[in-house]
């Protein structure tokens, strides 16, 4: 990850209280409505809550790289987290590990946009993007990481397009 110097973004308290209340909320209203996160995902709710309020913090944080408006939505489904020049994106955002990858899910829909966020908040690291279309059904990605879950699309950090690309609308 040490290539990736520039697309560092710094959150202000209140962009991460804002992030992290409608973490929260999403948290809630999926358990208001019995909505379960799928995937044979067995975290606690506080550990939803917590990975629910990190990945609406990445979306702050790319929307803030992006320079567009952030719009707070929860639990909507089937809207793209952010959406740039007409391009729907999907944020994953992580913790840091020594295996970073960004994840797409089978059902993800095509010609979606999906950028990989690291979280070291307040700081927030873009690592790049991936158009899907360019993913789903290619067997080089699928894993399961040996869990008792779905397979996934795992890509590598480095095999991500730079971010600037896409900012600058460069990437095709």
């Amino acid at each position: 990850m040490g290539f990736i110097v520039d697309n560092e973004i710094t959150l202000d308290l209140y962009e991460m209280q804002s992030a992290s209340h409608l973490g929260i909320l999403r948290c809630l209203e999926s358990e208001k409505h019995k909505e379960s996160w799928g995937y044979n995902y067995k975290g606690s709710l506080n550990d939803q809550i917590a990975k629910s309020i990190s990945g609406a913090m990445g979306e702050v944080a790319a929307s803030k790289f992006l320079k567009i408006k952030f719009e707070y939505h929860c639990n909507v489904g089937g809207v793209p987290d952010l959406i740039f020049k007409d391009l729907r994106l999907q944020v994953r955002t992580q913790l840091p590990k020594n295996n970073n990858s960004l994840i797409i899910r089978p059902k993800a829909k095509p010609n979606e946009f999906y950028i990989l966020v690291i979280d070291e908040a307040p700081k927030f690291k873009i690592l790049g993007f991936v158009n899907s279309t360019f993913v789903l059904g290619q067997e080089k990605w699928k894993t399961t990481f040996g869990l008792d879950r779905p397979f996934c699309y795992s890509i590598p950090p480095e095999k991500l397009t730079p971010i600037e690309l896409l900012k600058n609308g460069t990437w095709n």
